[in-house]
């Protein structure tokens, strides 16, 4: 990460004043230390080679620290102020996620539940950055701030053992504090995964659809659907693997799985199967339909791509 230059500080009137809005000739302070601070104003022109962006200087080397918690502070008040605007408009509060525990895209909404917002609220083991409250003042989603150093492990463990949603925001400038709402509906890391554990494997299962395909039949040239199960993330998955449920909805939304003996695997599985002339076809031959268009599918299920349960 680059050294954070701090573009704020105190004037004499200990308001709160950016860089570009100093006089030359004022006295001002660190909001974080107090100390005084020096003007570093680039006589390069911005977006010529070797411009610097104009910020105030310590003059000792307690600059970045006091840098990295400033950026954390008026970072997590913009936050505070505007999950506060929300809940008094009583607007929901809509974000999304790319998932780690099941690699699935997913949406939820902070205010769902939540009808209060606090800074470092008390959990006894921890004080999150801010903390969304349900109206039995029970914190039920928690978002951490993090500029250099993210939570600790306990902290982490602890959001997880109480089913607490944790949204990790990583920060990396002062230019993220004027972009709070992309950043709150994008959080870096979420702990919880809302998608079902397999009962087999103990992984998370992912949302998956059923999708059929037309083609012809490669023995009587008819008409023929076939069935797959796709992912969000394109991963697939052959009627070989299919639950009986699962091969009921492919049956209903036209295809025709069934059970059916391979010479050439000396074993029997289910597979799409022509209607006129009981050609089956191999797992292997999927492959080639992977890129078509559906004629149909299904809606969502949830389905485990390691076990395939």
């Amino acid at each position: 990460m680059s050294k954070i230059l701090l573009p704020y500080a105190y004037d004499e009137n200990k308001e709160l004043i950016h860089i570009d809005n100093v006089k030359k000739d004022g006295m001002y302070t660190c909001p974080c230390c107090g100390a005084n601070l020096s003007l570093r104003i680039s006589k390069i022109p911005k977006g010529q080679k070797y411009h610097r962006r104009n910020h105030f200087a310590h003059k000792t080397q307690n600059e970045n620290n006091c840098s990295e918690s400033f950026l954390h502070k008026l970072f997590k008040e913009n936050v505070y102020n505007y999950i506060k605007s929300k809940i008094l408009n009583k607007e929901d509060l809509n974000f999304e996620w790319q998932c780690e525990k099941c690699t699935d895209r997913h949406t939820g909404n902070l205010l769902k539940k939540a009808v209060n917002v606090d800074l470092e609220h008390n959990l006894g083991g921890c004080k999150p950055d801010i903390a969304l409250l349900d109206k039995n003042n029970k914190v039920v989603i928690v978002v951490e701030i993090v500029v250099t150093h993210k939570p600790e492990d306990f902290v982490l463990k602890y959001y997880e053992d109480n089913r607490i949603a944790c949204l990790q925001l990583f920060v990396d400038d002062f230019d993220d504090c004027n972009n709070v709402e992309y950043k709150l509906s994008h959080p870096d890391k979420v702990n919880l995964c809302p998608n079902p554990i397999c009962k087999i494997c103990g992984r998370y299962k992912q949302k998956a659809k059923i999708e059929i395909i037309g083609t012809e039949c490669w023995r009587c040239g008819r008409p023929m659907k076939i069935a797959m199960m796709v992912s969000e993330n394109e991963q697939y998955i052959h009627p070989t693997s299919f639950t009986q449920r699962e091969i009921e909805l492919a049956n209903l939304l036209g295809a025709n799985i069934k059970e059916n003996y391979s010479k050439t695997q000396s074993r029997s599985y289910k597979a799409n199967t022509c209607k006129y002339c009981n050609a089956f076809m191999g797992d292997f031959h999927l492959h080639d339909y992977y890129d078509l268009a559906p004629e149909k599918e299904s809606e969502h299920v949830y389905k485990c791509f390691y076990c395939e349960n």
